[in-house]
């Protein structure tokens, strides 16, 4: 069910504070969560459905158990108590509730979660019970400390070599990442059994000099014999302590390179570093490593992103854990379904085509042997003996493309250390585990292009096959691209009509698309939000949808983060996809948690409703007043002056101030900075002629278009006084609206401004435009849809006159109703006017937005949602829905009317006549 959060904030605080709380509360409650009202009647008359067993208890099956606690009971002592009881398990009770009405205790046992607050604060807390109103929490795993411990001290490690050692070209670089992910190894190696308990550290801090200088040789000598058989003649000639490491094979320590020099302070720093329990690490803390040591010029070229385990959850819990434990609740009791459900996994494929450093495949590893153990554990509770098992996941199911040869490598090393991790983990478990050394052969993790190789080739697929393919492809837009990318995609897009401002990572869900049309197998990938917005909405959706896939998973947009030392942040969404998804979810971020809710469709804006994109018109859909660009210039600066300017070739000029006038465009009606122009609309030559000032900017304007040699060019260079492009109306007013406008606002700042007033080309303007207009434009219903449906330039709302306001499905009105809008939008101005010392960026400050104005606009707010439909919107989504859903009905009946209109014509069509045939 939808849910205004901001009325159920208010109305959790209104209710603690009532006279009456101990008797209506329990009610007060479920209405505020949005139970039906006949509910809450059957319960207060004492109706079936109050399923508890204690008087003055309310209790809903499945839903919750409410307790208010009497005189002489202890408050936490009952809570507990009641949480325990077999009759609240026999109802599948999901919250347990008790108060004393000082202090406030609720269970989600479902969540295995505790909430304690007093009474009068319970409003603070209301996402707590959003399950309630149908918004499930999403659970996710946080971050260890170890890795952020891990990732600065080797970070600063990475400081002090380069302080010491000459590092300039990209192969030095590339062979310090190489000597790090050795040292990470060892590092993680002496903590997890690979090597005896800190043999590494140890063997530095006994065979080193404290000031460091012969680190690099020990270093050197150690490397060689972990790359040495047992039995090997290098092996033998070294003294105990290095022959003692063990062999450790699988092409890590091959390849020979310079050690970098060491000093006294970063030989201390690498003994730190070991005292780190490394066994605490997540493998993918290798890839944040390598990204927070090489340039960020080169991290931005190739794209890489590491990504945190909290985030790389969003992906997998969804796409395909979730779905496995679901399954394992279902087979608990069956010994040949559990044996199936092993089958199952042991054949499962996991493939991320831009895997980096590999975190994505990791993290998925990991997960699958953990719910493999589960399976286990089930087993032996069925058959009720201590059966010896041994995994079936294999690393050959984990696939991968990486188009950097280092990260290729790094995937490859973390995917053992992960194996190792899991092996530890499996012997705790169950007492038993395979030996990690030597090393043996890693997952199919290929070198190459994502975008020009065969997808099939490198994760082959049959339709029945159990395929998930993961990860974060690079989230390059349409500028940052190398040449190469921007042919690759090309490539990718080959038969598109045009590519617009498709993000890079559009060719992942791209080919994606293409390799799961027509089998079993799922994708969901991190994407730039952007690739939901805009153009790209348009662009890329309609054309997936039409390979038969639906978006059955997706996170709004969120804040991205990851490991790495330099956290590069975006606004990013998870996007999955599927050819027969058992359900469609979005999960959106309320009060700082995920919730997720079923819907029966996703749309290309991660929104509940059709899979319909709106498309660019160039004429609106309903017969309003057109929207255009303001008025071009290309002068060269030569007409438009600043204040200092204006007034200076006043001065010099006098006859010039006639020729003034305003200009506006983002930035002066948004921050109230002052230009103008020299309007010389209605100038003769004579009149140009004696204001040689004027005439000199003339000139100059003539020239730059006559070299400037296209032909529209050519034609104002004989009018150089006037404008390049010319929109402004000569009558009356007209709105303008800023291109570009801050996120952080609840509405645009627009303005309705005298023709005198001229536009520039940095806003869109409504020539003719009046109050009604206005008063819509204003409306939180129009700035939904322009949130949605419009682009982004970067962050910024980027206003579109084709996509945005050409689209907007307008309702029908009377003159009356047209009537009270524009006294609305009337309102809204009068009261801009009473705060003349503030800019409109001021004024629409969420955080300064003056309490009258918020007020009109509330109001102004209401009245275009009644133009809608009788019942308030609850929300933004509704109110888009609603939005969206007028938007097909108005389509259709375009649709209908177009082809009425041509059958007309081809019935009308004129016969030759008989002269004219002879």
């Amino acid at each position: 069910m939808s849910i205004n959060q901001t009325q159920l904030y208010d109305t959790l605080q209104s209710l603690t504070q009532q006279a009456d709380v101990r008797a209506e509360f329990i009610y007060g409650f479920l209405d505020a969560y949005g139970f039906a009202k006949s509910t809450i009647t059957q319960l207060r008359n004492g109706g079936a459905r109050n399923v508890a067993k204690i008087a003055g208890d309310v209790a809903l099956k499945g839903q919750l158990y409410f307790h208010p606690v009497q005189a002489g009971e202890s408050l936490h002592e009952v809570a507990e108590r009641l949480r325990g009881r077999d009759a609240i398990k026999a109802q599948k009770v999901r919250f347990v509730i008790a108060t004393d009405f000082k202090e406030f205790v609720a269970y989600d046992l479902k969540a295995d979660e505790r909430m304690e607050t007093p009474f009068t604060e319970l409003h603070q807390h209301y996402s707590f019970f959003l399950p309630l109103a149908g918004l499930e929490k999403s659970y996710i795993h946080n971050e260890s400390v170890a890795d952020v411990k891990a990732a600065e001290k080797m970070g600063r490690l990475f400081d002090l070599i380069r302080e010491r050692n000459q590092i300039t070209t990209a192969e030095d670089v590339h062979s310090l990442n190489v000597f790090l992910t050795r040292l990470l190894f060892c590092f993680f190696a002496e903590d997890t059994e690979i090597f005896v308990k800190h043999q590494f550290t140890d063997a530095i801090k006994s065979t080193t000099r404290e000031d460091g200088e012969d680190v690099a040789e020990f270093l050197g000598k150690l490397f060689a014999v972990l790359n040495s058989p047992d039995a090997g003649t290098l092996r033998q000639s070294m003294p105990a302590h290095l022959k003692a490491f063990p062999y450790v094979n699988g092409g890590l320590f091959e390849q020979l390179m310079t050690i970098p020099s060491f000093g006294a302070k970063s030989r201390r720093l690498l003994l730190e570093c070991g005292t780190l329990d490394w066994s605490q690490i997540n493998p993918d803390i290798f890839g944040s490593m390598f990204q927070a040591v090489i340039d960020e010029e080169q991290r931005s070229a190739m794209g890489q992103h590491y990504t945190s385990v909290s985030n790389i959850m969003k992906v997998i819990k969804p796409l395909f854990l979730d779905k496995l434990y679901s399954e394992l609740e279902r087979s608990r009791n069956s010994e040949k379904k559990l044996q199936t459900l092993l089958e199952r996994i042991g054949q499962i494929k996991v493939f991320d085509p831009a895997c980096g450093s590999g975190n994505f495949l990791i993290i998925a590893y990991k997960e699958l042997r953990r719910f493999e153990m589960e399976v286990f554990r089930s087993l032996n509770t069925v058959s009720k003996q201590n059966v010896i098992f041994m995994t079936g996941i294999k690393l050959s199911q984990f696939y991968g493309i990486e188009i950097d040869d280092f990260a290729h490598e790094i995937a490859l090393l973390s995917l053992w250390l992960a194996e190792h991790q899991m092996h530890q983990e499996f012997q705790a478990a169950f007492g038993h585990a395979e030996p990690m050394l030597p090393l043996k052969t890693s997952g199919h993790i290929v070198h190459d292009n994502s975008l020009c190789v065969d997808w099939n080739s490198v994760c082959p697929k049959a339709a029945e096959d159990e395929v998930y393919i993961i990860g974060n492809p690079p989230f390059l837009g349409t500028t940052g691209r190398t040449d190469e990318q921007s042919s690759d995609m090309k490539a990718v897009f080959k038969g598109f009509k045009s590519l617009g401002y498709l993000d890079l990572v559009a060719c992942w869900f791209w080919k994606g698309a293409q390799y799961i049309s027509s089998s079993k197998a799922e994708l969901a990938l991190v994407a730039t939000n952007s690739i939901c917005q805009g153009e790209q909405a348009c662009t890329l959706w309609p054309t997936i949808f039409d390979l038969g896939l639906s978006i059955h998973i997706a996170y709004q947009a969120f804040p991205w983060s990851n490991n790495a030392k330099q956290n590069a942040g975006v606004h990013v969404a998870v996007i999955g996809l599927s050819a027969n998804p058992d359900k469609k979810v979005i999960f959106n971020q309320i009060a700082e948690g995920w919730h997720c809710h079923e819907v029966s469709n996703i749309s290309p804006y991660l929104t509940e409703g059709s899979n319909l994109a709106v498309q660019k018109r160039q004429k609106p859909l309903m017969p309003i007043a057109p929207m255009i660009y303001g008025n071009k210039p290309t002068d060269g600066g030569n007409l438009i002056l600043n204040r200092a300017e204006r007034d200076e070739l006043i001065a010099r000029e006098p006859e010039a101030e006639k020729w003034m006038r305003r200009y506006y465009g983002a930035d002066e009606i948004i921050k109230g900075k002052e230009r103008w122009c020299l309007w010389l609309v209605d100038a003769t030559d004579n009149d140009i002629k004696v204001m040689p000032e004027v005439k000199k900017r003339t000139q100059a304007i003539a020239k730059l278009r006559i070299e400037a040699g296209h032909p529209a060019a050519l034609l104002r260079a004989q009018t150089p006084h006037l404008f390049m492009q010319i929109s402004q109306p000569t009558t009356g007013t007209y709105i303008l609206v800023p291109r570009h406008s801050s996120e952080g606002r609840d509405y645009i700042p627009m303005g309705l401004l005298d023709h005198k007033a001229i536009a520039s080309d940095a806003v869109f303007i409504i020539p003719n435009g009046g109050l009604y207009e206005f008063g819509m434009l204003n409306s939180t219903m129009h700035l939904d849809w322009m949130r949605i449906v419009g682009g982004r330039l970067e962050s910024r709302y980027r206003y579109s006159s084709t996509l945005i306001y050409n689209t907007f499905p307008w309702p029908d009105i009377s003159e009356a109703q047209r009537k009270q809008i524009e006294v609305l939008a009337e309102d809204v101005l009068m009261t801009r006017e009473d705060y003349p010392d503030k800019s409109l960026a001021d004024m629409y400050d969420p955080d300064t937005m003056p309490e009258p104005l918020k007020a009109v606009h509330k109001a102004l707010d209401a009245a275009v949602e009644r133009l809608f439909r009788a019942r308030p919107f609850r929300d933004a989504s509704e109110r888009l829905h609603h939005l969206f859903t007028r938007y097909e009905v108005l389509l259709e009946q375009e649709r209908q009317l177009l082809a009425a209109q041509a059958a007309t014509k081809k019935i009308r069509k004129p016969r030759a006549s008989k002269a004219a045939a002879q």
